[in-house]
């Protein structure tokens, strides 16, 4: 398990504005976390809330009744949604409309 210090962490996680523009982002395109699983290991998740890339069966309610301080996103890679707490954010980077870092290759292929 890796040894993640206070400093590791988004400098803006606990900023209520970052967290409504972060939301306001994902809501029209993609992003990619990092950030820090409740077990302690290191987890990078490609997301997004952009209505065109969520599943028919899509709720608002499901996002918009999330715990404060806890983000619901579409994981673009495992077809199902995430729940992760803002405090555990390491690294933001939006994306627009990649599904994944231009610099990196995945066999991840957007729908």
């Amino acid at each position: 398990m890796p040894n993640i210090e206070e400093k590791d962490f988004h400098p803006k996680r606990n900023d209520d504005e970052w967290r409504n523009q972060v939301e306001t982002l994902l809501k029209s395109g993609n992003a990619k976390f990092t950030f820090q699983k409740v077990n302690g290991e290191m987890r990078d998740m490609f997301c997004t809330l952009n209505p065109a890339a969520l599943p028919e069966s899509y709720n608002s309610e499901l996002t918009s009744q999330a715990k404060p301080g806890v983000l619901v996103v579409w994981d673009l890679e495992k077809d199902a949604w995430r729940s992760m707490r803002y405090e555990s954010v390491i690294g933001f980077k939006f994306l627009g409309d990649q599904t994944v870092e231009p610099e990196k290759e995945s066999s991840f292929v957007r729908r």
